[in-house]
């Protein structure tokens, strides 16, 4: 049980004048896309997508639906 406590540097109790309690030797890992300038472009290409689509029913269309939704009900 102590080698599970011990191997985890957050769970990690050591003396008070230690390095390690300081957070000397600990560092965070930043993932390889983070600093990716473009890095939301195909964010939303789903919701374009159904949009695009044409219905040719007048009843069956987003239009009808949204203009259904916001004057009758």
């Amino acid at each position: 049980m102590d080698n599970i406590l011990a191997g985890n540097p957050l769970l990690n109790i050591t003396e008070p004048g230690s390095s390690s309690s300081n957070g000397g030797d600990f560092k965070v890992k930043r993932r390889w896309d983070d600093d990716v300038v473009f890095k939301n472009c195909a964010k939303g290409i789903d919701e374009r997508k159904k949009e695009a689509h044409f219905i040719n029913d007048a009843i069956r269309s987003e239009f009808h639906r949204k203009f259904m939704d916001k004057y009758i009900k």
